[in-house]
Order: structure tokens, then C-alpha cells, then sequence
């Protein structure tokens, strides 16, 4: 399969070029390229399936070359078994100092460059976002035909082992982000045998973005510090997980078919109201007011209605709400923080952050100067039943909490012979399986938490 879409080209100046960034593809062709990119892997081995291409390319290059051909064609020969069309490159010279497999910065441009220049890969150079990090993208080589004829995919097939997850569950110290040991327990058998279930049933199901077959789609589950805190579940590599909700609606298929996609309202302030219910009946009153824990006081917010007004009719939007996204961001912060002082640090990163994204992706405009205490006040205020688990470091422990739920909506469905894919506190499913996910998730809180009174789900 050969990936085919818009680019813009950029003409940069002459010592460095013409190159194309992956940021500036149109949307739909940057998500489809990253969604079918291999994540290359700084090793090189030796295979029947392409070591004689490794000695040809070589031979063309130069003998200086030979580990960085060699790694190239080690990664190129593992995507393409798992069906990835372009494979991510590290251009960045300290990743590649002191290799253990001898594989040098300079091989590595070499070989690109080469490639590149003889129109064997497409070069999409990479970018850092430091503002947004989830808008910074790696360089990524796609395989142009050329390249392909050139491969035995017979022999990719019968020598090449799948490049899959080695242990589906995965302990992450908190700190460094680093993985850890894990003791192989009885339970954590369990909930491997539980992720390799889900797994199964996603590998049985054929998944499509823009009509495109989407590689090889692999859960883990990832624990942070401990068993209890954590345990959300992540695509190995990213995959669709990486895609935003509007492409995910509008381009994603399951069996051919449209996805449908409901998530936890407000999951986490939820699941604390459900908690406190629990000891104080009365407090289930609330969910026959229609009550909002992001409905607080916004009578001190300046607010520019023009402005909201003309982003949300040059964005298409039919909702925003620029004080509603701030509350719920800042319901989070003081859930996840240990103390007020960074939970208002955070919030005030936030805001500065947003106003240097770009027109389309910014939650705040219209705001004028928002005072992050302020707000953090109001949000409490409003949600003084739930309080008292505020500036307590509880983010990690309500992540267990609906992980332990979202495995139970997996169980649920998986048991009918349907599957979904998982988003952390949503889930897509096919159109026509809408109506099971629904009662799933409704069912799988209760499992969870013994009542659903404020479990809420919807539609997006």
C-alpha cells in the first residue's frame, strides 16, 4: 500500500533546501501518514529476507555505510510486516551517540539523504512544539514504490517475526516516566490475560482510517508507581489514540462501517460524587437537578461574546465555551495536584500556552486576563461536596478507578462478540453496537462503584 495525499511544499532557503514538514500536510494526510508510520527501533540484524538488498545497497553507498543500511532495512522489513507504509527516523545526533549496535548519526543521514535523493522514501521532516507537545511530530520516512518493488514480501512474511508487545502490562516509575520491574504475579497474570483478550478481539475486527487499513492495533495497560495507581489503557506506538476526535468521527471504520463514539461526562468529579453518595444519600438529589460540577460562578469572568461569536463562525463550531473549557481544566488541576500553589501554576501554564496556539486549536479565546485563583476558587465553591479529595494527588488513583471500569465495558462487549476502541474515559465502537456500548458503560460503573445515579454518558 502506497500512501498518496497533499503536501505543501516549503522552500527554506538554499543551504538547506526544499524540504516537507509534517506539521504543515493538510490534517487529514499528517494523521494518516503518522497513523501508518513504524516506530524504528535504533538496532540493525542480519535476515535471509533482505540481506542481500543490505549488500546492493552498500555496495552503491560505500562500505562506511553498511550498519546504516542495515538498520534500514531491519526497520523497513518490521513495518512492512505489520503494515505500516513509512517508518519514523530519529535525525538528532546526541540519540544516536554511543549505539550499542555501531550505528552513527552520519550513517544514518547518509542513508536517508540516499535514499531520499534516488526517490526510494519521501523525507517528512519532524518538529518540536514546545508550546503544545502533542503538536510536535518526528521526522518520518515514507516508502515510495521504488523502494517496494525492491522488496521480497514473500520473504518479509516467512522471515521477519511480529513486532509485538512482549507483556501487556507495563509499570512506569512516576518520576523519570522510565519502566520498571515487575513481579509476574498471579493478579497481574490475570490482567494480562484480560489485555490479551481485548487484543484478540481488536485483531479480529478490520480498522480503517480514510478508507486505509490501519496497522496493527496493540493495548498495554500502564501503571504509574504502583498496581493501584494508573493502569489506563494505551495503543503500543500510539496508533488511533493519536488521532482527534473530529478526524476519528468523520474517517474511522470498523468492518467498513462508521464509528459511533460515547465517553464519560465529567469521569473523575463523577466518580468522587458517586463515592460521596454512597455514605450521603442525600446527595443524590443532585443528579435530578441536572447538576454540572463545571457550572460554577463565572460572574467575575470577562468575557468577550464577539470574539467567541466570530471564532465559532470561522471554525465552523456550533458549540464553544471558552469559560466551561477553562473550569473543566481547572476541575482537573485541583484533582490532580498535590498542592493549591501547582494546581494554580498549572492552570496559569495553561492559559499562557493557549493563547500561543494556533487560531483553531485555542479552548480560551475571548477570555480577558482569567485569574487562575480566582477560578480555582469558584470551581471548589461550586463542588464543595467533593472538596475535601482536592489538591491531593488523586488523578492516578481515579485513573485506576476508571481503568478498572473501562476493562469492565471491554468484558461487557467483548462477551457479545463486539469489541471497541478504547480512548481512556470514551469508547468507539461500530454505529450500529452504539446502543450495547451505552448499556455497557452504564453497567460497568455500577459493577465498579455499586450505584451509576452520577454516572453520565454521551454521544459526541
Amino acid at each position: 500500500m502506497v500512501l498518496r495525499f497533499n503536501t505543501n511544499v516549503l522552500h527554506i532557503g538554499e543551504e538547506e533546501g526544499c524540504m516537507i514538514r509534517v506539521r504543515d500536510l493538510d490534517a487529514l494526510s499528517r494523521y494518516t501518514l503518522l497513523l501508518h508510520s513504524y516506530r524504528s527501533k535504533p538496532f540493525r540484524h542480519s535476515s535471509k529476507a533482505y540481506d542481500h538488498l543490505v549488500d546492493q545497497f552498500t555496495q552503491e553507498m560505500g562500505n562506511r555505510k553498511y550498519n546504516g543500511v542495515q538498520w534500514f532495512f531491519t526497520n523497513l522489513a518490521t513495518a512492512l510486516k505489520l503494515g505500516h507504509s513509512a517508518m519514523t527516523v530519529k535525525l538528532d545526533r546526541n540519540y544516536w551517540s554511543s549505539n550499542k549496535a555501531g550505528i552513527g548519526y552520519r550513517q544514518v543521514k547518509g542513508v536517508v539523504d540516499w535514499m531520499q535523493e534516488r526517490g526510494f522514501v519521501t523525507l517528512y521532516t519532524g518538529s518540536k512544539d514546545t508550546v503544545a507537545e502533542w503538536r510536535s511530530y518526528p521526522s518520518v520516512l515514507k516508502f515510495e514504490q521504488k523502494l517496494l518493488d525492491a522488496v521480497d514480501i514473500q520473504s518479509v512474511r516467512l522471515y521477519i517475526p511480529d513486532d509485538r508487545l512482549e507483556f501487556p502490562i507495563v509499570l512506569k516509575d512516576r518520576a523519570t516516566k522510565k519502566v520498571i520491574d515487575l513481579d509476574i504475579t498471579e493478579e497481574v497474570m490475570n490482567m494480562a490475560q484480560q489485555m490479551d483478550s481485548y487484543n484478540e478481539s481488536v485483531d479480529a475486527v478490520r480498522v480503517e482510517f480514510n478508507g486505509e487499513p490501519v496497522p496493527m492495533i496493540e493495548y498495554k495497560r500502564s501503571f504509574s508507581g504502583n498496581l493501584f495507581q494508573g493502569g489506563r489503557l494505551f495503543v503500543h506506538g500510539g496508533s488511533v489514540q493519536l488521532i482527534p476526535e473530529r478526524y476519528r468521527l468523520k474517517y474511522l471504520t470498523i468492518d467498513g462501517e462508521r464509528v459511533a463514539e460515547i465517553d464519560y461526562r465529567a469521569i473523575h468529579a463523577a466518580l468522587l460524587y458517586e463515592n460521596v453518595a454512597q455514605q450521603e444519600p442525600s446527595v443524590y438529589a443532585l443528579t435530578n437537578e441536572g447538576f454540572d460540577p463545571y457550572k460554577a460562578d463565572r460572574s467575575f469572568m470577562i468575557v468577550d461574546d464577539m470574539e467567541v461569536a466570530k471564532h465559532k463562525v470561522k471554525f465552523g463550531l456550533a458549540k464553544y465555551d471558552p469559560v466551561r473549557n477553562l473550569y473543566k481544566r481547572a476541575l482537573m488541576m485541583a484533582i490532580n495536584n498535590p498542592n493549591h500553589t501547582k494546581a494554580r501554576g498549572a492552570l496559569n501554564t495553561d492559559i499562557h500556552k493557549d493563547s500561543k496556539l494556533d487560531p483553531e486549536d485555542r479552548r480560551y479565546v475571548g477570555l480577558f486576563k482569567p485569574d487562575p485563583s480566582k477560578v480555582l476558587e469558584a470551581v471548589a465553591e461550586h463542588n464543595e461536596l467533593i472538596e475535601d479529595h482536592f489538591y491531593k494527588d488523586n488523578g492516578v488513583k481515579l485513573q485506576f478507578v476508571d481503568s478498572q471500569i473501562a476493562l469492565r465495558v471491554i468484558d461487557y462487549l467483548v462477551q457479545e462478540g463486539q469489541t471497541c476502541l478504547a480512548y481512556h474515559d470514551s469508547f468507539a465502537v461500530k454505529e450500529s453496537v452504539a446502543p450495547l456500548l451505552e448499556s455497557a458503560m452504564m453497567s460497568a460503573w455500577k459493577d465498579v462503584m455499586g450505584e451509576n445515579k452520577f454516572c453520565f454518558v454521551e454521544r459526541k
